[in-house]
Protein backbone atom coordinates (compact mmCIF):
# COMPACT_ATOMS: atom_id res chain seq x y z
CA UNK A 1 0.00 0.00 0.00
CA UNK A 2 1.19 3.62 -0.79
CA UNK A 3 3.50 4.99 1.93
CA UNK A 4 1.98 7.51 4.18
CA UNK A 5 3.46 11.56 3.97
CA UNK A 6 2.64 13.61 6.99
CA UNK A 7 3.32 17.17 6.54
CA UNK A 8 3.85 18.24 10.19
CA UNK A 9 5.88 20.42 12.96
CA UNK A 10 6.42 17.86 15.81
CA UNK A 11 5.77 20.78 18.01
CA UNK A 12 2.15 20.61 17.11
CA UNK A 13 0.01 19.06 19.36
CA UNK A 14 -1.96 17.31 16.20
CA UNK A 15 0.89 16.58 14.28
CA UNK A 16 2.52 14.55 17.32
CA UNK A 17 -1.05 12.28 17.06
CA UNK A 18 -0.75 11.98 13.87
CA UNK A 19 2.96 10.41 14.12
CA UNK A 20 2.15 8.79 16.86
CA UNK A 21 -0.66 7.02 15.83
CA UNK A 22 1.29 6.33 12.45
CA UNK A 23 4.35 4.38 14.72
CA UNK A 24 2.01 2.22 16.92
CA UNK A 25 -0.34 1.00 14.43
CA UNK A 26 3.31 0.27 12.08
CA UNK A 27 1.98 2.29 9.20
CA UNK A 28 4.38 2.74 6.36
CA UNK A 29 4.94 6.48 6.36
CA UNK A 30 6.99 9.93 5.56
CA UNK A 31 7.21 13.12 7.61
CA UNK A 32 7.84 16.25 5.54
CA UNK A 33 8.65 18.91 8.43
CA UNK A 34 7.19 22.03 8.04
CA UNK A 35 8.09 25.07 10.75
CA UNK A 36 5.80 27.26 12.24
CA UNK A 37 8.91 29.12 13.65
CA UNK A 38 9.45 29.96 10.34
CA UNK A 39 6.19 30.08 9.69
CA UNK A 40 6.44 27.43 6.51
CA UNK A 41 2.74 26.62 6.34
CA UNK A 42 2.75 29.90 5.44
CA UNK A 43 4.25 29.51 1.82
CA UNK A 44 2.07 29.12 -1.40
CA UNK A 45 4.23 25.63 -1.93
CA UNK A 46 2.38 24.40 1.59
CA UNK A 47 -0.74 26.61 0.51
CA UNK A 48 -1.06 23.61 -2.35
CA UNK A 49 -0.99 20.74 0.31
CA UNK A 50 -3.15 22.35 2.44
CA UNK A 51 -5.16 25.69 1.32
CA UNK A 52 -6.05 26.78 5.13
CA UNK A 53 -2.21 26.74 5.61
CA UNK A 54 -2.91 24.55 9.15
CA UNK A 55 -0.64 21.41 10.06
CA UNK A 56 -1.13 18.45 10.04
CA UNK A 57 -1.85 17.21 6.29
CA UNK A 58 -1.14 14.08 5.02
CA UNK A 59 -1.01 12.65 1.57
CA UNK A 60 -1.73 9.13 0.30
CA UNK A 61 -3.34 7.16 -2.46
CA UNK A 62 -3.14 10.69 -4.55
CA UNK A 63 -5.21 12.16 -2.07
CA UNK A 64 -4.36 15.03 0.49
CA UNK A 65 -6.65 14.75 4.19
CA UNK A 66 -6.62 17.28 6.38
CA UNK A 67 -7.49 18.34 10.28
CA UNK A 68 -6.30 16.20 12.33
CA UNK A 69 -8.72 13.91 13.93
CA UNK A 70 -10.62 13.87 9.53
CA UNK A 71 -6.90 12.29 9.63
CA UNK A 72 -7.14 9.83 12.32
CA UNK A 73 -10.36 8.20 11.17
CA UNK A 74 -9.57 8.04 7.95
CA UNK A 75 -6.10 6.10 8.29
CA UNK A 76 -8.00 3.83 10.79
CA UNK A 77 -10.80 3.21 8.59
CA UNK A 78 -8.36 3.09 5.23
CA UNK A 79 -5.96 0.31 7.28
CA UNK A 80 -8.57 -1.84 8.92
CA UNK A 81 -7.78 -0.45 12.29
CA UNK A 82 -10.99 -1.18 13.82
CA UNK A 83 -10.67 -1.12 17.00
CA UNK A 84 -9.19 2.62 16.77
CA UNK A 85 -12.37 3.66 15.48
CA UNK A 86 -14.80 1.36 16.57
CA UNK A 87 -16.03 -1.69 14.49
CA UNK A 88 -20.33 -0.78 15.53
CA UNK A 89 -21.60 2.86 14.43
CA UNK A 90 -22.24 2.96 18.44
CA UNK A 91 -18.64 2.56 19.30
CA UNK A 92 -18.10 5.80 16.65
CA UNK A 93 -20.37 7.94 18.16
CA UNK A 94 -18.70 7.45 21.28
CA UNK A 95 -15.32 8.29 20.22
CA UNK A 96 -16.89 11.21 18.49
CA UNK A 97 -17.93 12.53 20.80
CA UNK A 98 -14.85 13.13 22.42
CA UNK A 99 -13.23 14.08 19.58
CA UNK A 100 -16.25 16.70 19.00
CA UNK A 101 -15.89 18.11 22.62
CA UNK A 102 -11.89 18.24 22.18
CA UNK A 103 -11.17 21.49 20.62
CA UNK A 104 -13.85 24.05 23.08
CA UNK A 105 -13.82 21.12 25.93
CA UNK A 106 -9.42 20.68 26.01
CA UNK A 107 -8.05 22.32 23.73
CA UNK A 108 -9.61 25.92 23.62
CA UNK A 109 -7.78 25.93 27.21
CA UNK A 110 -4.40 23.96 27.11
CA UNK A 111 -3.43 25.74 23.69
CA UNK A 112 -4.22 29.34 24.60
CA UNK A 113 -2.66 28.43 28.17
CA UNK A 114 0.83 26.83 26.51
CA UNK A 115 0.45 29.76 23.64
CA UNK A 116 0.35 32.60 25.87
CA UNK A 117 2.83 31.23 29.04
CA UNK A 118 5.89 29.33 26.07
CA UNK A 119 4.84 30.77 22.87
CA UNK A 120 4.63 34.03 23.10
CA UNK A 121 7.64 34.56 25.47
CA UNK A 122 9.78 32.74 23.85
CA UNK A 123 9.25 35.00 20.68
CA UNK A 124 9.49 38.17 22.66
CA UNK A 125 5.87 39.12 22.61
CA UNK A 126 3.68 40.07 25.79
CA UNK A 127 1.40 37.50 26.92
CA UNK A 128 -2.18 38.42 27.53
CA UNK A 129 -3.06 38.11 31.47
CA UNK A 130 -6.50 37.62 30.75
CA UNK A 131 -6.48 35.17 28.69
CA UNK A 132 -4.36 33.09 31.15
CA UNK A 133 -6.39 33.70 34.20
CA UNK A 134 -9.70 32.51 31.66
CA UNK A 135 -7.65 29.32 30.53
CA UNK A 136 -5.91 28.92 34.24
CA UNK A 137 -9.54 28.92 35.78
CA UNK A 138 -11.33 26.76 33.04
CA UNK A 139 -8.68 24.10 32.67
CA UNK A 140 -8.87 21.97 35.66
CA UNK A 141 -12.22 21.78 35.00
CA UNK A 142 -11.44 19.89 31.58
CA UNK A 143 -9.29 17.93 33.06
CA UNK A 144 -11.35 16.77 36.00
CA UNK A 145 -14.19 16.39 33.15
CA UNK A 146 -11.80 13.82 31.20
CA UNK A 147 -11.66 12.25 34.79
CA UNK A 148 -15.14 12.00 35.73
CA UNK A 149 -16.56 11.87 32.45
CA UNK A 150 -14.32 9.76 29.42
CA UNK A 151 -12.24 7.81 32.22
CA UNK A 152 -15.46 7.26 34.48
CA UNK A 153 -13.95 8.21 37.77
CA UNK A 154 -10.65 5.61 36.94
CA UNK A 155 -12.90 2.44 35.95
CA UNK A 156 -11.83 3.02 32.42
CA UNK A 157 -8.77 2.46 30.97
CA UNK A 158 -8.68 4.50 27.71
CA UNK A 159 -10.92 7.43 27.18
CA UNK A 160 -13.85 5.64 25.42
CA UNK A 161 -13.78 2.13 27.62
CA UNK A 162 -11.11 -0.12 28.13
CA UNK A 163 -9.65 -0.27 24.54
CA UNK A 164 -7.46 2.32 22.95
CA UNK A 165 -8.74 4.53 20.49
CA UNK A 166 -8.05 7.38 17.93
CA UNK A 167 -9.42 9.59 21.33
CA UNK A 168 -6.39 8.91 23.46
CA UNK A 169 -3.81 10.27 20.77
CA UNK A 170 -5.82 13.47 20.10
CA UNK A 171 -6.14 13.94 23.98
CA UNK A 172 -2.38 12.85 24.84
CA UNK A 173 -0.74 14.75 22.55
CA UNK A 174 -2.82 17.97 23.61
CA UNK A 175 -2.31 17.41 27.26
CA UNK A 176 1.49 16.14 26.99
CA UNK A 177 2.09 19.89 25.39
CA UNK A 178 1.48 21.03 29.12
CA UNK A 179 4.34 19.76 30.32
CA UNK A 180 6.48 22.70 28.35
CA UNK A 181 4.83 24.98 30.78
CA UNK A 182 5.40 22.97 33.71
CA UNK A 183 1.75 22.85 34.23
CA UNK A 184 0.87 21.26 37.74
CA UNK A 185 -0.97 17.76 37.20
CA UNK A 186 -0.80 16.47 41.24
CA UNK A 187 -4.10 16.97 41.80
CA UNK A 188 -5.25 14.53 38.70
CA UNK A 189 -4.17 11.26 39.85
CA UNK A 190 -6.82 9.39 37.33
CA UNK A 191 -5.61 11.59 34.56
CA UNK A 192 -1.74 10.70 35.40
CA UNK A 193 -2.78 6.92 35.64
CA UNK A 194 -4.20 7.47 32.15
CA UNK A 195 -1.05 9.21 30.66
CA UNK A 196 1.46 6.52 31.86
CA UNK A 197 -0.64 3.77 30.37
CA UNK A 198 -0.58 5.63 27.24
CA UNK A 199 3.01 6.29 27.41
CA UNK A 200 4.14 2.52 27.94
CA UNK A 201 2.79 2.40 24.14
CA UNK A 202 5.31 1.93 21.03
CA UNK A 203 5.52 5.49 18.97
CA UNK A 204 5.02 7.44 22.13
CA UNK A 205 8.76 8.07 23.17
CA UNK A 206 9.52 8.41 19.19
CA UNK A 207 6.64 10.67 18.25
CA UNK A 208 7.23 12.92 21.38
CA UNK A 209 11.33 13.21 20.88
CA UNK A 210 11.52 16.99 20.29
CA UNK A 211 9.67 17.82 23.13
CA UNK A 212 10.73 16.01 25.89
CA UNK A 213 14.08 17.15 25.19
CA UNK A 214 12.93 20.70 25.27
CA UNK A 215 11.00 19.56 28.83
CA UNK A 216 14.53 18.45 29.84
CA UNK A 217 16.18 21.65 29.45
CA UNK A 218 13.70 23.56 31.12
Amino acid sequence: MNKVILYADLISQPSRAILFFLIKNNINHEVKLVSIAKMQQTTDDYAKINPFKKLPAIEHGGRVFIESHNILRYLSQEFKIDSMYGPTLIDKCNIDTYLDWHHLGLRRYASTLFFQKFVLPNFGKQSNESFIKDSEYNLPKSLKQIEDIFLKNGQNKFLIGNNLTIADFSCYAEIKQLEMIKYDFSKFKILNDWMKRVEELDGCLQSNKILNRIVSKL
